[in-house]
């Protein structure tokens, strides 16, 4: 039975959720003076279109703490002893505050930077696939939404490729595969925000990052 002073899983898992439902994009944009995010571009709340409405810092800043608001209540409860089931599930429940978040009618963004968020804090070797596999994508086709997919895709044959090593999410693999299935739909989710991403790859209309035109870009968040 849980100490009083250890918050239950469900607390643990809405607080992730809130934490990750905080539309920083929307609100540094507003508090700049240039308006509704989501009125312009591709109308996302996530960085890349906060650039192009606000500047290069703005886009910067929010880039930043959708990462922080991932990786803050995994990283809380890291520290506070809690298992490495329940990490998984509160990352996917930061990362569901952010594509479904409650302040904006469940219209949010795309969890890319959320997601890196949470699993930096929850075990950082889970990054090095699916972040070198990124900037590969990135700076082989210039796709930010390419490389967002296969990064995704990459998350669960990490765990695969570090399922022997000692490291706190791998020893997941040892207890079944019950505990890994958040992961994995953390993975799903973040490929399902970019499903018309993926049609417009399909069909070759897909902009790119760097030569396309200001106004024909379609952003990730």
């Amino acid at each position: 039975m849980p100490s009083p002073l250890v918050p239950s899983p469900i607390l643990w898992c809405l607080a992730a959720f809130l934490c990750g439902s905080i539309p920083f994009g929307l609100l540094l944009v507003k508090l700049a003076g240039k308006g509704d995010v989501r009125a312009h571009g591709s109308g996302n709340i996530g960085a890349t279109n906060v650039s192009r409405v606000g500047g290069k810092v703005l886009g910067v800043v929010t880039l930043l703490l959708d990462i922080a608001k991932g990786f803050l209540p995994v990283f809380l409860a890291r520290k506070a002893g809690v298992g490495v089931d329940l990490l998984a599930l509160m990352a996917l429940a930061a990362v569901l505050g952010h594509v479904f978040t409650p302040w904006l009618k469940f219209q949010g963004g795309k969890g890319v930077a959320t997601a890196l968020g949470v699993i930096l804090a929850a075990d950082a070797a889970m990054v090095l696939l699916p972040l070198g596999i990124f900037i590969f994508a990135l700076w082989l086709t210039r796709h930010v939404s390419l490389g967002s997919i296969l990064a995704a895709a990459m998350v669960p044959v990490q765990l695969f490729l570090t399922r022997g090593a000692h490291r706190p999410v791998a020893e997941l693999l040892g207890q079944g595969p019950a505990p890994v299935l958040p992961w994995a739909a953390l993975a799903v989710l973040v490929i399902w925000k970019h499903r018309e991403n993926i049609l417009r790859l399909q069909a070759g209309t897909e902009s790119k990052l760097w030569g396309a035109k200001k106004e024909d870009v379609h952003v990730q968040g």
